[in-house]
């Protein structure tokens, strides 16, 4: 992960492990606690929390719908529709992060959604989670 110097929307750029860019996260705008979502290859997304819940965000672009619940404290799950694609776990002590990606759910997106969730929990915070 690397962040862009002085992009006025914190742009984000995801890198593999040959430092080619896989996706670029950015907020919609200064003010906005939307996150764009945009896939090297293809594939735009925008990322925010879900105005009729304060633990379920939602995931939306390409056609498709995500959504993304906390069940419990620490413990996130990603759906597609009506299918679990997804689950991350945080650590209680670390910004350590445990993700467990089912079926044939697209990586770089799973990815970017958690990534996002924790930029999102660390602007509503005011602190590091």
């Amino acid at each position: 992960m690397k962040k862009v110097p002085l992009s006025p929307t914190g742009e984000i750029h995801i890198l593999n492990a040959s430092d080619s860019q896989i996706a670029r996260l950015g907020l919609e705008s200064f003010f906005s606690s939307v996150y764009n979502v945009i896939i090297t290859g293809g594939g735009f997304y925008q990322f925010g929390r879900d105005k009729s819940s304060s633990r379920t965000w939602t995931c939306t672009g390409e056609g498709k719908l995500f959504r993304v619940s906390e069940r419990s404290n620490r413990r996130f799950f990603v759906s597609e529709e009506t299918q679990q694609i997804a689950e991350c776990s945080k650590s209680r002590f670390f910004n350590d992060y445990e993700i467990k990606v089912f079926d044939d759910a697209d990586l770089k997106l799973v990815m970017c959604i958690f990534i996002a969730l924790s930029l999102l929990e660390h602007q509503s915070t005011g602190t590091p989670d």
